[in-house]
């Protein structure tokens, strides 16, 4: 930059000047900063928009989809005993619940002790041991504490909140008061020494609970009993006793885990019964030989598509394709008879009748020589002796290592060199084969069994094949093949009973449906139909499962492998355990004032039919229920409807937010021009009021979108996607079916000609008068009313979709050309600072000058007073 003196010497105004001189380039400047402003302006407006437009595309994604409609209501007839809420699959109509018992969290009232403070020691208490070992046992979880003399009721506190309690001390009652944080038999807690310190220190606390002392002075559960029961005369007695309870454990697991198997399998075997008499039964109705045709072609399963079915005199095989090739190069296909002897056709293709007809090849062995490229050789080489090849006057020999033949050059092998002797498979067509007829597409000809039935039979027989294939592909990993209950046992007691046959193979009075029918009810006694087979096994798995958790205690040394270190550590771990329980089983004290409620789980009876949990809440086939208070023998009552007022609301929701939008731009696409606004130099912000400043932007930025094409396009899909027709049940319905309208150009308000009302809405001024046909229509037939919102709302989902769709001027989910935007406001950037440097450089020039002019008229004054001064 050039040093700018502005006429020290000519009095000149150099500023003003040079700014006058450069002015053209700056106004240039100036008029790119204006359009770059009033783009970004443009680009926020967008933003705005997209923003809500975006919004809108979220919300109607879920409404596209029934569960967005399928809203429930319910009512109780006693809301002290439960609430209830429904979801969108809970079915219509009443039910009966019974509250039979309310889950309870376990919870301990300490004995009252003489701690003054929460700071009162366990030594103030009277308390002289050492360490005291302490556990607290919730479910299978089991955490240690240790107090000592020092510990405080604070710090006892403490240490039971950490170990996941609820704990407090009362220093106004003097006592502990621990509950479980959780309900329910598993979250329950109980609170043991794991050394006579420890039961100690519990006494001395006011939290040693054994149960109600009885009259002999004993304790009602003392808690060391369960594994002082494992205790005997010596250590190796004593692991005895403990390996035979881990027997009993894993036995009893065993057990339930088979019968909860064999449970599961009769009940899958009832849908499948039914459900092979029904196939069978479809079978039957086909023509004469389609039956026998359909189950071949349905155990080829999704290989149909590369298979071909022929008819082979009253039955069919099916030839399935293969990589392999005949001689001719024509594709293979493949069948395995009875005996499990492979049979080829080749599919040979007549270009000029497009067809393809399929003929028996025969199959033959040879030996084959390639070369060490695997290339086989075009002639078979002269055989000299047995490790001897010729070609031409070149002398292989075998090596005995890897069997090859290697060229001989100098008595030395060349392996670069080499022949390989194979077996070679090939297939080849009969020069007097005939043309197999009766061939067709096994994918086709399954086809066009299927579409011989009726459209009922069609969706009984794919529901029936379903569950078929279902259960006979199902694979028993507890249940043994052979057991009674197993998949392959009770298919074949299945299959045989429709066939007529007992499960031994005799012969029974009846077969097909009623025959499997009598086998899934028991034959004529009921406890031997499957459905009370399977309730019965079930139930004696819980019940060793319920006798396992007796024996809990040996839970972690079953779950090791026997014999190795962590079995042996575990089980020396448990031989403390043992004897230690057994020490304080007599010794230690208990406190008889300490009361201890139980952890209780809930039991609720909806229908008849038995739940339990640890918790007082349920989710049960739609519905949520949460118990308040037990009702005992008495029902309340569950309604379940509808909820109409909630899917009306749906519905004027969507409208509210589509109203909200297409009004704004509406108004966007209708604003004022702004004429020969422009934005404001700051030159020109300096002569003006912030409130004038303010009132000129907003007209500016009030009419960046007028008569935006973008934003036409976009209104216009929207409007059309909103007007569209949907046809329900062969009729059309559009929104005006439901009372559902414009008010038109004449009777809407400035920019809302194209927002839809609903005839009846209270909250709608304009049409709060009229009927109300939209929640008739819900009232009486919703199914249809929701259908027609979701396929309008689909309708106007994709319309938004495509104009959202990434392309070379926008981004993805962008109504607007952003990415255009984005790389205009760039290019103006670089040519505005292109434009300041020119005015820089101009002014550097004229500054230049007018120094120039300075220094020069400086020397003149200069040479004048010289002058003058000869004269003076």
């Amino acid at each position: 930059m050039a040093i700018r003196l502005s006429g020290m010497t000519s009095g000149l105004d150099t500023d003003s000047i040079v700014k006058a001189m450069v002015s053209s380039y700056t106004t240039r400047k100036e008029k790119y900063q204006k359009a770059q402003t009033k783009l970004e302006w443009t680009q926020d407006a967008w933003k705005s928009l997209n923003t809500k437009v975006y919004s809108l595309y979220s919300n109607i994604s879920n409404l596209r989809f029934s569960t967005a409609y399928n809203l429930k209501k319910t009512s109780v007839s006693d809301t002290t005993k439960a609430t209830v809420k429904a979801g969108s699959g809970a079915p219509s109509g009443t039910q009966s619940l019974k509250i039979k018992q309310m889950a309870k969290a376990g919870y301990m009232t300490g004995a009252e002790i003489k701690a003054d403070s929460e700071k009162t020691t366990l030594a103030q208490l009277g308390y002289t041991g050492g360490d005291a070992k302490i556990e607290v046992k919730m479910g299978d979880e089991t955490k240690s504490i240790t107090l000592s003399t020092s510990s405080t009721m604070n710090d006892v506190v403490k240490e039971l909140k950490n170990a996941g309690l609820d704990a407090n001390y009362d220093s106004s009652y003097k006592r502990f008061y621990i509950s479980s944080k959780k309900t329910g038999v598993a979250n329950d807690f109980t609170i043991t020494g794991s050394n006579i310190d420890g039961a100690s220190a519990l006494y001395s606390l006011g939290i040693a609970y054994g149960g109600e002392k009885t009259t002999a002075g004993t304790y009602t559960s003392n808690p060391y009993d369960e594994y002082a029961a494992l205790h005997g005369a010596s250590d190796d007695e004593t692991k005895a006793k403990i390996k035979e309870a881990v027997t009993s454990y894993n036995n009893l697991t065993t057990d339930a885990a088979k019968m909860n198997a064999q449970s599961k399998n009769l009940m899958n075997a009832v849908n499948y019964g039914y459900s092979y008499a029904t196939l069978q039964g479809i079978y039957k109705n086909l023509d004469a030989g389609d039956g026998d045709k359909l189950k071949l072609l349905e155990n080829l399963g999704s290989s149909r598509d590369g298979a071909v079915i022929s008819k082979n005199g009253d039955s069919y095989d099916t030839y399935t394709k293969t990589t392999l090739t005949d001689t001719a190069g024509h594709t293979l296909y493949k069948y395995i008879d009875s005996d499990n002897n492979s049979h080829y056709i080749a599919a040979v293709a007549d270009t000029d009748k497009d067809t393809t007809s399929y003929y028996d090849v025969t199959e033959s062995t040879r030996e084959a020589y390639t070369d060490a490229d695997g290339k086989e050789l075009e002639a078979a080489p002269t055989v000299v002796d047995d490790a001897t090849l010729q070609v031409g006057d070149k002398i292989y020999k075998k090596d005995a290592t890897d069997g090859k033949y290697y060229l001989q050059k100098d008595g030395t092998a060349d392996k670069t060199d080499s022949i390989t002797i194979s077996k070679k498979t090939e297939y080849t067509i009969a020069a007097d084969a005939a043309n197999k007829t009766g061939i067709e597409s096994a994918s086709a000809a399954y086809d066009t069994i299927i579409k011989s039935m009726d459209e009922k039979t069609q969706s009984a027989y794919k529901e029936a094949l379903a569950s078929v294939q279902a259960f006979e592909g199902a694979k028993d990993e507890v249940v043994g093949s052979n057991d009674e209950y197993s998949v392959a046992s009770l298919t074949k007691a299945i299959q045989n009973a429709y066939a007529g046959k007992d499960k031994d193979g005799g012969t029974i009075a009846v077969s097909g449906k009623e025959a499997v029918e009598k086998l899934l009810a028991g034959n004529g006694n009921e406890a031997d139909g499957f459905v009370n087979k399977a309730n019965a096994l079930e139930e004696y798995a819980e019940a060793n499962i319920k006798k396992a958790a007796d024996s809990n205690i040996v839970k972690e040394l079953a779950s090791k492998q026997k014999d190795s270190a962590e079995y042996t550590q575990a089980l020396n771990d448990l031989l403390d355990r043992v004897n230690t329980a057994y020490t304080l089983q007599n010794k230690a004290l208990f406190n008889s004032q300490v009361k201890k409620v139980a952890g209780q789980d809930s039991e609720i009876e909806l229908n008849g039919v038995k739940y339990t949990g640890d918790s007082n809440s349920y989710s049960i086939n739609g519905l949520t229920i949460e118990a308040l208070a037990e009702t005992g023998d008495s029902a309340i009552s569950i309604k379940t409807s509808t909820d109409t007022q909630g899917v009306y609301d749906k519905v004027k929701d969507f409208l509210t937010e589509y109203n909200n939008i297409i009004n704004e731009m509406t108004k966007l696409y209708n604003a004022d021009s702004a004429g020969s606004y422009e934005p404001l130099t700051d030159d020109e912000k300096d002569q003006m009021s912030d409130k004038e400043i303010e009132k000129w932007e907003t007209k500016i930025k009030d009419s960046l979108l007028r008569r935006d094409s973008t934003l036409g396009s976009v209104m216009t899909a929207m409007q059309t996607a909103m007007m569209s027709s949907v046809e329900i049940g062969g009729r059309k319905y559009s929104l005006s079916s439901f009372g559902i309208s414009t008010l038109g150009f004449l009777n809407a308000a400035e920019n809302e000609q194209n927002a839809y009302h609903i005839d009846g809405d209270e909250d709608d001024s304009n049409t709060s008068g009229k009927t109300d046909k939209l929640m008739a229509a819900i009232n009486e037939d919703p199914d249809t009313v929701m259908q027609f919102m979701q396929q309008l709302s689909t309708n106007l989902y994709s319309a938004i979709g495509d104009k959202m769709k990434s392309t070379d001027l926008s981004s993805a989910f962008t109504i607007y050309n952003d990415k255009q935007m984005k790389t205009e406001y760039t290019n103006y950037t670089k040519t505005i600072k292109e434009w300041e440097t020119k005015i820089s450089d101009r002014e550097d020039y004229y500054y230049n000058k007018f120094t120039q002019m300075e220094s020069a008229m400086t020397k003149l004054n200069s040479t004048q007073s010289s002058i003058s001064s000869y004269f003076s």
